[in-house]
């Protein structure tokens, strides 16, 4: 009887629950009729905010407060040792979180400290860096140490504003809008999902959960120096009550480069309604233009047939010259710097055209100029451990903001390195070399130009390093490869004499065990220490 009894509510249970999921699946499906009104995916919106405390509650909010602590992405992803899908993510711990949010005019502010939780050449960023960023309206600014506000991009306030509507509240008030258009309403994964389009040309989906009703996650896309553009995804759970509402104790934001975990937020607590600081941008930071790439670069004559070419940018590329071509070492940072240098080596040396660029290492840092190469049709030299790599990123397809390779695509063509490559002519021979020893990266490479005795090199030294928790890497690849140097041509820098680069390496080394030491001395860890060559 019991037995019987059991399989009859099973039964029933899932009669149910088909009913339901059919349900929702008719109202999803009945939007190709009435998509003009919205009117399905309205309602399904009302119930969400129903769920999530109440149309009235989520229209009343003033203000609201969480407080947490977080871990974030370095890079995006795109700063791993190695290119290896399995790689362990480097992120960067967010201490100390706070999101504040002024609800009816769209104004927020983060802050928080964050700590590089991984090995690197620089003190300031394994002891904390204090972040302070503002959005107001459609203008964002940052905050320094020092309390001066300075405007930041365009595309960082239209990142800002994306990310203040993957807050759920923000993200209902947004679709509950009579402004806002709605529209698509589907089934997909088992979650209601809709497209929603505010009155400032937002644009993000919706996705609901057809049993709870509560939101489940926000998706967007926005513009990506090396991936062309990156769909963003924050997913919520841990709902609790909080003065009247239901909000979740944990965000989670990943991308589709990789399933890359952008942001993990765990809240601790919130404050609604309550008093806060006035985060309107001044008259001062409204008056500025927001800062746009403008580069420029010069050539700096190193050696025959080498040039540094270096600018604003905190970045070098360096420009080869053989017998019928042109070769670029590097086109770190951003699509501007790459058409920047382009056209800097182009007039340099003209008549010559430019075949190829050599990357260092696949860091995105190191990377970002590459999609305008490969729209130019220049070949890429890189180490065979990277070419799936930057064949997966210039593959993706770009639709909602195009980039030069986009209007312009083109097959990525590739030279692989493994060990060595000798690139020369009657004008100039390069040797292009697999670093070895270094826990930076995994498939660098570095150029040495025998006739100068030039070694040109990226992350493997930099002058303006704090700490060097690697200083036994550009040693080791001297040694390996019998190279004589005397000078050094790095990316982060300045042409530096051998003999100023080791007793620099030796100045920054030291700085590190002194670091570590205070780091033991008070009990604590910090990574890198102790020095794991020391």
């Amino acid at each position: 009887m019991n037995k019987h009894m059991t399989s009859v509510r099973l039964l029933l249970r899932r009669k149910i629950t088909a009913r339901f999921f059919t349900t929702v699946l008719f109202v999803c499906g009945a939007v190709a009729q009435v998509q003009a009104q919205g009117e399905d995916a309205r309602q399904a919106v009302l119930d969400a905010a129903t769920a999530m405390g109440g149309v009235e509650r989520i229209q009343s909010l003033r203000t609201l407060r969480l407080r947490g602590y977080g871990h974030e992405a370095y890079q995006d992803g795109g700063s791993e040792i190695t290119t290896e899908v399995a790689a362990p993510e480097k992120m960067t711990n967010l201490a100390a979180y706070e999101r504040v949010i002024a609800v009816p005019n769209a104004r927020t502010r983060v802050k928080a400290r964050a700590f590089r939780a991984f090995v690197f050449a620089a003190r300031a960023m394994m002891q904390g860096q204090p972040l302070h960023q503002v959005l107001d309206g459609a203008v964002a600014y940052d905050v320094s140490a020092t309390g001066t506000p300075r405007r930041a991009a365009e595309v960082t306030a239209r990142q800002r504003r994306m990310e203040l509507l993957a807050q759920p509240v923000m993200a209902l008030r947004a679709a509950l809008d009579p402004a806002s258009t709605l529209a698509a309403l589907r089934m997909q994964d088992g979650l209601c999902l809709v497209d929603i389009k505010t009155a400032d040309a937002a644009q993000f989906t919706l996705a609901l959960d057809p049993q709870s009703k509560l939101p489940a996650w926000v998706q967007w896309v926005g513009p990506h120096e090396n991936l062309g553009e990156l769909r963003y995804r924050t997913e919520y759970s841990a709902w609790q009550p909080v003065a009247g509402l239901l909000l979740p104790m944990s965000f989670n934001t990943v991308s589709d480069f990789r399933n890359t975990v952008m942001l993990r937020l765990h809240v601790d607590r919130y404050e609604l309604d309550i008093a806060i600081d006035d985060l309107a941008a001044s008259a001062e930071v409204r008056a500025a233009a927001a800062p746009v790439p403008n580069y420029t670069v010069e050539a700096h004559p190193v050696a025959r047939g080498v040039w540094l070419l270096a600018g604003n940018n905190g970045a070098n590329s360096v420009l080869l010259e053989f017998a019928d071509h042109l070769t670029l070492f590097e086109l770190p940072t951003n699509r501007a710097w790459g058409e920047a240098v382009i056209a800097t080596a182009r007039r340099t040396v003209p008549g010559k055209p430019i075949t190829q660029v050599i990357i260092s290492h696949h860091h995105f840092d190191h990377t970002g100029g590459l999609r305008v190469a490969v729209a130019e049709g220049l070949e890429l030299v890189t180490q065979r451990g990277n070419v799936g790599w930057f064949e997966e990123l210039m593959s993706r397809p770009v639709t909602q903001f195009p980039d030069a390779l986009s209007k312009n695509p083109r097959p990525l063509a590739t030279l692989a390195v493994d060990d060595h490559l000798r690139m020369s002519d009657a004008a100039l021979t390069v040797d292009i070399y697999h670093t070895v020893a270094n826990a930076h990266m995994a498939h660098g490479l570095l150029a040495y130009v025998p006739e100068h005795k030039l070694l040109i090199q990226g992350d493997l030294f930099d002058k303006n390093w704090e700490v060097y928790f690697w200083g036994d890497t550009y040693e080791a690849n001297m040694a390996y490869r019998k190279l004589e140097i005397e000078r050094d041509v790095p990316i982060h820098g300045e042409v530096t004499p051998l003999a100023d680069v080791r007793r620099l390496i030796n100045q920054q080394t030291e700085q590190a065990r002194t670091l570590c030491k205070q780091v033991a001395d008070a009990g604590l860890s910090m990574p890198g220490c102790p020095l794991a060559w020391d």
